[in-house]
């Protein structure tokens, strides 16, 4: 495995669940260790309630402000806040207020930029 850098702009983007997801950093590119996606979500953006199976996800807010649940517990994130959903527990996200919000989405072990990259719809 190779060190790299992905420029500003680039990366594989997929329509995916009503937002667009840029990949930064994929399991082929860290041997399924970690991935990193940017994304961007609409105003009025619900994820439903779901689960990932053995794979950790990560969120740091770059702009905007979303909701969320996790397991039994209700949190908001803004610009500049991280948040943690552990592996195996239901949570769910949702864009509040009248801005898009950034995302880079963190995954370990990396299964979910696969789910993306299977089921969304491919940009350019």
């Amino acid at each position: 495995m190779s060190g790299f850098v992905r420029p500003a702009g680039t990366g594989d983007t997929y329509d995916f669940d009503g937002a667009v997801f840029t990949v930064k950093a994929s399991a082929d590119d860290t041997e399924g260790r970690v991935s990193v996606m940017e994304q961007a979500a609409p105003v009025g953006l619900v994820v439903a309630p779901h689960t990932h199976e053995g794979e950790d996800e990560m969120f740091h807010v770059l702009a905007g402000e979303v909701g969320g649940r996790c397991g039994d517990d209700e949190f908001t994130a803004a610009a500049g806040d991280f948040i943690f959903l552990p592996r195996d527990v239901e949570h769910t996200l949702w864009v509040l207020g009248d801005e898009p919000v950034r995302m880079l989405t963190i995954c370990g072990p990396a299964t979910f930029d696969r789910l993306v990259a299977e089921q969304g719809r491919r940009r350019g």
